[in-house]
C-alpha cells in the first residue's frame, strides 16, 4: 500500500498525531501542566520527534491554539451557510455553542483557558487570542450588517454578543449551565428586537 503524506509512518503523520495529542490535553488538563512527555506519550512518539516538529512546548501551544481557531471557524461556517437570513445565522452560532456545551468533550474554553496561563506573557499567544475574539466579534457586526444595521450600532452589538457567548462559556464550565446558551439566545433576542433587528415571529 502507497504511504500518503498523512499516514502515520511519514513525518507529517507524526506532527499530526503530536498536535491531536496536544489539542487533548490541553483541553482537559491546561496548557502549563501538560508536559512534553505527556504528550509525546499520548501520541506513541519519542520525545525528540515533539521537538523535531514544535522546538519548544510554547510553540506547540501556539500551533494548538491557531489550528482549534480554525477549526471551530470552519464549524460556525459551515452551521452559519445553512441558514437564509442574517438572524438565522446568528442563531446558529448560539446553536453551536449550546451542543457543544451538552457534548462529552465539553471541558471549558481552550481560548479562555490560554488568556488565563499566557495573556500578556506571550506574544504570540496573545496575539492569536485577541484575533480570535476580534474575529467573533466582526462576525457579528457583519451579520448584523447584512440584515440592515447601521455599522456603528452594530459594531457595539457585534461585542455585546460575545460578551453574552463568554458569559455563557463561564457559566456552562464553572456552573455546569448546560443551557448557558440558550439562556444567551434569550437575552439576545431580546436585545436585537429593541433595536427593531427581528420580530415576534422571527425568534
Amino acid at each position: 500500500m502507497p504511504t500518503t503524506a498523512y499516514s502515520d509512518g511519514s513525518r507529517q503523520g507524526k506532527r499530526t498525531k503530536v498536535l491531536q495529542a496536544a489539542r487533548w490535553l490541553f483541553n482537559r488538563v491546561g496548557y502549563q501542566t501538560v508536559s512534553v512527555d505527556a504528550i509525546r506519550t499520548r501520541a506513541g512518539v519519542t520525545k525528540a520527534t515533539v521537538f523535531r516538529h514544535f522546538p519548544s512546548k510554547d510553540v506547540l501551544v501556539s500551533e494548538a491554539i491557531a489550528t482549534h481557531i480554525h477549526d471551530v471557524e470552519d464549524e460556525l461556517a459551515l452551521a452559519i451557510n445553512h441558514q437564509k437570513t442574517p438572524l438565522a445565522k446568528i442563531r446558529a452560532i448560539f446553536d453551536w455553542y449550546d451542543a457543544l456545551f451538552h457534548g462529552d468533550d465539553f471541558h471549558g474554553c481552550m481560548f479562555m483557558h490560554a488568556a488565563a496561563e499566557y495573556r500578556r506573557r506571550h506574544d504570540e499567544i496573545t496575539h492569536l487570542l485577541q484575533a480570535q475574539k476580534d474575529s467573533m466579534c466582526s462576525a457579528f457586526s457583519h451579520l448584523l450588517q447584512s440584515g440592515g444595521m447601521e455599522i456603528e450600532t452594530a459594531t457595539m452589538l457585534g461585542r455585546t454578543l460575545c460578551m453574552l457567548l463568554d458569559g455563557a462559556m463561564v457559566q456552562a464550565e464553572t456552573c455546569d449551565n448546560k443551557d448557558a446558551a440558550k439562556e444567551a439566545w434569550y437575552a439576545t433576542s431580546h436585545l436585537l428586537r429593541s433595536h427593531g433587528f427581528m420580530t415576534e415571529d422571527e425568534d
